[in-house]
């Protein structure tokens, strides 16, 4: 990440960071909607620790607070980029010492910051307790372990902000805001085309609209067919999403993402595995419900995830309790087929969709 270079287009506004809520969130509870409107106010604390497959967000939120830390005319002397493998704690700390000059903050970099908190955690310890007050130090790692005290330690007067894909909804929402930034809009289908294409990645979006945008400049509307003509279906689907297909008894998008699996290479068995997995965990939350636990006891007793948990109910709600009885039968004969028959595993477990989704609405 080139932190000299900004950020093309216009700022990301405060309300359009409203649809993050939920789909980031720190682990003392903080939501990202409440850290970018502390950006977006001045507050600026005086670390952060930046992780999750979402980049294009990450970028922006760094691109915010270097617009906030830093004036322009000395960012030269303001700014430092350090590569964690490649610097010594000890050269970090002492950059992280130096005073602003002519700014109002000194802001330091330390990328693939992985590699501080595995291997030189305790050097970072007594600088957490006494921050230089003038500084704000982000680190950019892939990934954190909350239990570590390099973590525990940062957390007392800095942020930890995991960055996640948004839930399709609000990467459609993004997404259209992005095209009228460009002069341009979508109709319906071509936003639901595109987002079924590249999937809810930010900056893959961002990419694919600039190339619609450039190839369709006698219109100012995109269509489906300007989507399909001019795109390419490079979005891969995990396995976990088949389940939650069959979940919301979406038949077509079932078998959509069925095609794109086995045109992946997952496992037929681990698909239906994962499936028998998620129908169980519906059927337990019927079980509970029908008893009287609240929705929050189902919650941790079948662990679901606070992110996961409003799509996890619309699924226990649509999905037929009479649906999950004849699902056993159908289940067994499936998985006795994929470990016993010869034939292609691919249609045996579409087979079994169609029928679970056929007997189903008998």
């Amino acid at each position: 990440m080139d932190c000299h270079n900004e950020a093309r287009g216009k700022p990301l506004p405060y309300i359009l960071l409203s649809a993050f809520i939920g789909a980031n969130l720190r682990p003392n509870k903080m939501k990202a909607q409440e850290f970018f409107q502390e950006i977006e106010e001045g507050k600026i604390l005086p670390f952060y620790y930046f992780y999750g497959p979402e980049k294009w967000l990450l970028e922006e939120a760094l691109r915010q607070i270097k617009q906030k830390a830093l004036n322009p005319a000395t960012l030269d002397f303001n700014l430092a980029v350090f590569d964690a493998p490649q610097e010594s704690a000890e050269v970090i700390l002492d950059s992280l010492r130096v005073f602003p000059l002519n700014s109002p903050r000194r802001l330091v970099v330390i990328r693939q910051a992985d590699t501080v908190w595995t291997k030189e955690a305790d050097s970072y310890l007594e600088y957490f307790l006494n921050p230089n007050p003038s500084a704000c130090a982000i680190f950019l790692g892939e990934k954190a372990d909350l239990r570590l005290k390099f973590f525990q330690a940062l957390e007392k007067k800095g942020a930890v902000v995991a960055f996640y894909h948004l839930p399709e909804r609000e990467a459609g929402r993004w997404l259209r805001r992005q095209a009228e930034q460009l002069g341009y809009t979508l109709s319906p289908e071509a936003l639901s085309l595109l987002l079924e294409r590249v999937g809810p990645h930010l900056r893959e979006l961002q990419g694919e609209l600039q190339k619609l945008t450039l190839l369709t400049k006698a219109k100012k509307q995109i269509q489906e067919e300007d989507v399909l003509n001019l795109t390419d279906d490079v979005r891969e689907e995990t396995p976990f999403e088949l389940s939650r297909a069959v979940g919301h008894f979406a038949m077509k998008k079932t078998f959509h993402l069925l095609r794109k699996n086995l045109q992946q290479g997952d496992s037929p068995l681990l698909l239906l595995s994962l499936v028998i997995r998620h129908l169980r965990l519906l059927r337990k939350a019927q079980e509970l419900r029908v008893k009287g636990h609240s929705r929050r006891e189902v919650e941790a007793k079948l662990k679901i995830l606070p992110s996961r948990a409003e799509d996890f109910w619309q699924q226990v709600e649509k999905f037929p309790p009479a649906a999950m009885e004849e699902a056993w039968p159908l289940t067994w004969e499936a998985d006795k087929a994929l470990k016993s028959s010869r034939s292609d595993k691919g249609l045996i477990l579409e087979k079994y969709l169609w029928d679970l989704f056929l007997k189903s609405k008998r």
